[in-house]
Formats: structure tokens, C-alpha cells, sequence
């Protein structure tokens, strides 16, 4: 609100007038006392009025994007209401206000709304001739979050009787996000054979099937609404030609380069291969790594098209990969393509898979995750969207929600960007 109205500036250029008026000899000096005080009083009103007006336009749009940076913020899995209110703050600074601008803000004790307020005394140009020398703005904005915790797996399948499950005391540990079964079946969803899962917001379209109290923490929600594919619309890398065919690298340290690996890739004999940053494009063949075999890369997006084109990791291998920062696949680490054909399994059974940074995405398949050491516990976060989604022999694959701590971004509707911040006043 601006304290000091455009009538106020007028009363004031007025009476200013009229004292001129009094002032003055003569009939042409009367004349001009009267009007010339009056007009350009007016102007010079108008043209403060306009300034603070422009100036609390721009207050109003720096209020409204620190709201709506801090309410997203808050839905981060490991945030909490000082870093909410950093970032707010952070905002309003590089928002160019003047040196005079106050900030401060409030958190619902729920965490869905931040509110952010500022405050800036604003000098004038013309009133301050008539006692005005500056005028106070003041701006709030509250933005609120809709859309519960960050999603870390999404089980696209509606009409399978596992989607998504645990067996054989595997344990999926998502503490800071939410997991999805889209199977309208009554066991859609499972955890059975001492499996447990654990995450922030458990759901399912259909019913659940556990072993005992113990097999979901919290309890799953059921006949939820089905999940649409969150990256339904995202497009397949550009790709054309072979690089290579069936490759096979035995033993030794090599490093690979992006292409089109036709027939897929085999790593076997304690082959250590190194990716370089790109996109490796695996049609109608698997990415195979077996024999003790590492495979590792940062900025690495791996798209599978065609018949047998999956992941297999096997016990032995050792896997360390990030996916890409930027370009089409940017955020992507496993991307199968919508075009492959239904039912095809992908396999992570790797005591030493680590480090998986990024999103796996498989809209026709299914990933099977078999390994008896943790999986992707070293991830900044790991999300998993799948047609189905397995877990067995005893692995514990953890799904870490540190978005803020890496460059790797989070596929839009996924993660924290499952999230909307909208602003409500």
C-alpha cells in the first residue's frame, strides 16, 4: 500500500497554490500563481505517483517469485524452514530493491504455505517540496504447495497383479518421498517374505498384500487415482546409423565414447570401461556387465530401443553412473524406449551398484533390482519410473531425495517438481 494517496498530493499542491496566490502582485502574476503552482504540482504529483507505482509492481513481482522459490523448496526431502526462508531471502536479494527494503516471511505449521513480506521507503522527486520527501510501500505474497511428497517410483502398470513388490526380505527405504502403484488389483502392490517398504506416502490404485503390520511404513493409501506417465511426453534422443556392432570388451581399461552400439554392449573378464560424457544409444541388444566387470560414467544418459535391448548388471559387476546435467536426456539415466517391445526385464543384481544418479525410466518394462548389498544408497537421489517394479534376495535400494546437493536435474512431475507452488494472494 502506498501511506501517501494521489488526493493528499493534490490538498497539499493546492494549498501550496494558494499561498503563492496571496503572495503575488498584479493581475497577471495572480493569474499565473494560480495556475502555474496547480499544474505543475499536478504533474509533479503524477509523476511520483507513478514511480511508486512502478516501483511496487516490481516489489510485487520479486515477492511473488521468493514465495514461490521457498514453497518449493519446502517440499525438498531435506529441507526444513531456515533453508525455505534462505532461499526466499536469497530471491528478494538479487531482486535489485533499494537499499531501504525490508524482508520477512512466515511458515504454516504444515509447511504447504510460506508467506513473504517486504517493505521499502521509496523517495520522491516533487512532493517532498511540500513536506512528502518519501512514501512506504508495502507488498506480501503467499504461495502454497500442492501435491505431498517428492515421487520416487511410479509402477505404470494398471492392470498387473504386481506392480510394484518386495519378496525375500528386500527392502526399499524411501524415507523423503512417495511411491506409487498404478495396478487397480488387489495385490498391485506387495511386500511379502519379511520385505519391508518404507517411504514418506505409500499408495496404491488397487489394494496391497503384505506379510504382516510390518511389511509398509506407513500403511498404504488404496483406491488411489492412477498416476499418468510423468515423462510420457518426453521425446527419444535423436539417433541415426551404428557405431559399433556387438561389441564385446574383454579385460583390460577402455574407455567408450556415445554412439549407437547396435546388438548392445557386453563388458566381461574384469573389464573396468569408462563412458564418456554423452548418450549411448543400445538397439536391439542389452548393456551387458558380467565377470567382474566396472562400468562407470558421470553425464551419461542410456537409451534402449528395440528387442533385447535391457540392462543386466550381474552380481559381480561394479557400477558407478550419473546421468546427464544437460541435452535430451538430462536427468535421465535409463530411458527405454516407448516404442520397444512390452515385458522386457532389466536387471540391476549388482553388489556394487552404489552410485545410480538420476531417473530410470522403463514405460514398457520391467526392473528387477536382485543384489544382497545396498543399491543406489550413494545416489544424491535415484527415481524409478516403470511399468513394474521388483525387488528381491535381500537387497535394501535406497532412494535418496538430496536434490539441491547435485547438478543432475529432476525430470518435471518427478521428485520435488511433482510439487506445485501456486501462489494464492
Amino acid at each position: 500500500m502506498i501511506h501517501l494517496s494521489l488526493t493528499a498530493f493534490a490538498m497539499k499542491w493546492a494549498l501550496a497554490a494558494r499561498r503563492f496566490a496571496r503572495d503575488a502582485s498584479g493581475a497577471t502574476a495572480l493569474t499565473f500563481a494560480v495556475a502555474a503552482p496547480a499544474l505543475i504540482g499536478a504533474a509533479g504529483a503524477d509523476l511520483d505517483y507513478s514511480n511508486l507505482q512502478a516501483q511496487k509492481v516490481k516489489m510485487q513481482s520479486v515477492a511473488d517469485g521468493a514465495a514461490l522459490a521457498a514453497a518449493r523448496e519446502l517440499r525438498l526431502g531435506n529441507s526444513n524452514n531456515t533453508t525455505a526462508t534462505n532461499v526466499a531471502q536469497n530471491y528478494v536479494n538479487a531482486g535489485a530493491l533499494g537499499a531501504s527494503a525490508r524482508f520477512s516471511s512466515s511458515i504454516a505449521s504444515d509447511n504447504s504455505s510460506i508467506t513473504v513480506n517486504l517493505s521499502e521507503v521509496v523517495q520522491t522527486y516533487v512532493m517532498k517540496y511540500v513536506n512528502t520527501p518519501s512514501a512506504t510501500l508495502h507488498v506480501s505474497a503467499t504461495a502454497k504447495v500442492v501435491g505431498g511428497q517428492p515421487i520416487c517410483v511410479i509402477g505404470l502398470d494398471a492392470s498387473a497383479n504386481f506392480t510394484v513388490g518386495l519378496t525375500q526380505s528386500a527392502k526399499l527405504n524411501a524415507p523423503g518421498c512417495s511411491v506409487y502403484s498404478n495396478s487397480t488389483k488387489p495385490n498391485g502392490l506387495f511386500a511379502k517374505n519379511a520385505a519391508v517398504m518404507t517411504a514418506a506416502f505409500i499408495c496404491s490404485g488397487g489394494g496391497k498384500a503384505g506379510a504382516g503390520p510390518g511389511s509398509f511404513a506407513p500403511a498404504p493409501l488404496t483406491d488411489c487415482p492412477l498416476m499418468p506417465d510423468p515423462l510420457g511426453a518426453r521425446p527419444a534422443p535423436p539417433y541415426s546409423g551404428c557405431s559399433f556392432n556387438n561389441l564385446v570388451v574383454t579385460g583390460g581399461m577402455t574407455t567408450l565414447y556415445p554412439g549407437v552400439y547396435c546388438g548392445g554392449l557386453t563388458l566381461t573378464s574384469a573389464a573396468k570401461v569408462t563412458l564418456a560424457s554423452g548418450v549411448y544409444i543400445f538397439q536391439n541388444g542389452p548393456l551387458y556387465v558380467t565377470g567382474g566387470s566396472t562400468l562407470q560414467g558421470s553425464n551419461v544418459g542410456l537409451f534402449f530401443t528395440g528387442s533385447g535391448a535391457v540392462v543386466n548388471f550381474d552380481t559381480l559387476s561394479t557400477i558407478n553412473l550419473t546421468a546427464p546435467a544437460s541435452g535430451p536426456l538430462a536427468g535421465l539415466l535409463i530411458y527405454e524406449d516407448r516404442a520397444s517391445p512390452a515385458g522386457q526385464t532389466h536387471q540391476i543384481m549388482s553388489d556394487n551398484a552404489r552410485n545410480l544418479l538420476g531417473t530410470i525410466y522403463l514405460p514398457r518394462g520391467m526392473l528387477h533390482v536382485g543384489a544382497n548389498s545396498p543399491v543406489a544408497d550413494q545416489s544424491a537421489y535415484t527415481i524409478v519410473v516403470a511399468n513394474q517394479f521388483s525387488l528381491s534376495a535381500g537387497p535394501t535400494m535406497v532412494l535418496n531425495t538430496n536434490y539441491s546437493s547435485t547438478n543432475i536435474p529432476v525430470p518435471d512431475n518427478l521428485g520435488p517438481n511433482a510439487a506445485k507452488a501456486f501462489l494464492t494472494k
